[in-house]
């Protein structure tokens, strides 16, 4: 998988050997509570499950998820799910640590340029609780127009289905916020 390098963040594949570092950050209510997937509390078996799921997606071509780093510690993670025609959907948290600081701008557009320049994406789906207006302003900010709403999404932290504002960006549209370099 490619390294994304963007500013003072290194964007590398999730591996097993982060598992305690992911049961941590997760294991943070005020993070569950605004995604889909992770429920809480977040124990060390849900993270061991959490990498090696992503290692074999990974490897059979499924979601592709990015830990987050700067100087060498994760700090956030960044997915995205490859659907029909050029389209993905893109899927984002950060640790309480690091939030307000541009991490979730500079993660999400790094990956949206890797899919567009490297992929060829023709298009790229996002969504947010609608309790959680911040992250429409990252969507925002980088393009994404809304498309809609739904009550479909289930938040696994709440155990119920939440109302989510829908997004999506194409090409023309992106406003990279800062510069990208690849690795091999």
């Amino acid at each position: 998988m490619t390294i994304i390098y963007a500013g003072d963040l290194i964007l590398r594949a999730v591996e097993k050997a982060d598992a305690p570092r992911f049961a941590f950050l997760c294991n943070d209510e005020s993070l569950a509570r605004f995604t889909s997937r992770v429920p809480h509390p977040y124990t060390l078996e849900y993270a061991r499950d959490f990498v090696e799921k992503a290692a074999q997606e990974l490897e059979h071509e499924g979601e592709y998820r990015f830990a987050v780093c700067r100087d060498g510690e994760i700090i956030a993670c960044t997915g995205v799910t490859p659907g029909e025609h050029g389209v993905f959907d893109l899927g984002y948290w950060v640790g309480a640590d690091y939030r307000e600081k541009g991490v979730a701008s500079a993660a999400a557009s790094a990956v949206i340029t890797f899919l567009f320049e490297r992929y060829g994406a023709r298009r790229i789906t996002a969504g947010h609780f609608v309790d959680n207006p911040a992250s429409g302003h990252i969507l925002e900010k980088l393009g994404f127009r809304p498309t809609g709403k739904t009550k479909q999404l289930m938040s696994k932290a709440r155990g119920v289905e939440v109302e989510t504002i829908l997004f999506a960006l194409e090409k023309v549209d992106f406003r990279k916020s800062l510069s990208i370099r690849f690795a091999p």
